[in-house]
C-alpha cells in the first residue's frame, strides 16, 4: 500500500481539480483512523470493495470482495481547503502460522472508481451539491472468489469494525453471475460539534 499511496493521492488530486479547481484538497493515509469515531466537523465515507492480497511469508495470494476502505473528510470554507484521511484494513494468510497482516493491492481502475465515489460524496456532504441519491460506481472483480469471508484473518473483523455489507455474503453464497462487479455499501456518519 505504501507505493500505492502516491497513486491514490495523484488520482484524488486529478479528480478534485476537475470539479473544484480553485480549492486545495489533500489525501493522507492514517492507520489509526477508526470507523464512526469522528472529530467535530468531519464526515465519513465507507466502502467495501474488491482487492487482492499476497502473503509476504509464503507468497500465497488471495482475493476478497470485503476489503474495507474508509475516509474521514473535512472542508474549511474559510480557507478553501479540504482534508481527507484514509484507512484500508488488511488481511492475513490463513495458511501460515502467525502471519503478518498484508495490505490489499488494488487495480488502477478500482482506485479510480473508489475515488470517484469519494469525490461525489465530498460534493454532496462538503459542498451541498447533488441532493439526489448518489449512484455508486461499482468496482471491478477481476476473477472469481471462493468461499466465505475469512473473519478470523480480517483486521477489521478482529477489531470489531467489519460486519461487512449483508448483500456481499448473500450474493457470494448464491454464486451470483455478475462476474465483473464487486459489491459495496457505504455508510455515512457526520459529526458537527
Amino acid at each position: 500500500m505504501v507505493e500505492d499511496v502516491e497513486v491514490w493521492k495523484q488520482v484524488f488530486q486529478e479528480l478534485m481539480q476537475e470539479v473544484k479547481p480553485w480549492h486545495t484538497w489533500t489525501l493522507t493515509l492514517d492507520k489509526g483512523l477508526l470507523p464512526n469515531v469522528l472529530k467535530p466537523g468531519r464526515a465519513q465515507y465507507q466502502q467495501w470493495t474488491f482487492a487482492r492480497f499476497q502473503c509476504s511469508s509464503c507468497s500465497r495470494s488471495w482475493a476478497s470482495a470485503q476489503v474495507q476502505v474508509f475516509f474521514h473528510m473535512h472542508w474549511s470554507k474559510e480557507e478553501s481547503k479540504g482534508q481527507v484521511k484514509m484507512r484500508v484494513f488488511a488481511q492475513r494468510c490463513q495458511k501460515c502460522s502467525q502471519p503478518p497482516f498484508e495490505v490489499p493491492q488494488f487495480t488502477q481502475e478500482n482506485i479510480s472508481r473508489i475515488l470517484n465515489n469519494l469525490v461525489l460524496r465530498i460534493l454532496k456532504k462538503c459542498y451541498r451539491e447533488g441532493f439526489k441519491p448518489v449512484e455508486e460506481i461499482p468496482t471491478i472483480k477481476d476473477f472469481s472468489l471462493e468461499g466465505p469471508h475469512d473473519s478470523d484473518n480480517c483486521e477489521a473483523c478482529l477489531q470489531g469494525f467489519c460486519a461487512g455489507p449483508p448483500q456481499v455474503t448473500n450474493l457470494l453464497a448464491s454464486r451470483s453471475s455478475r462476474a465483473n462487479t464487486s459489491y459495496q455499501e457505504e455508510s455515512w456518519a457526520v459529526s458537527m460539534h
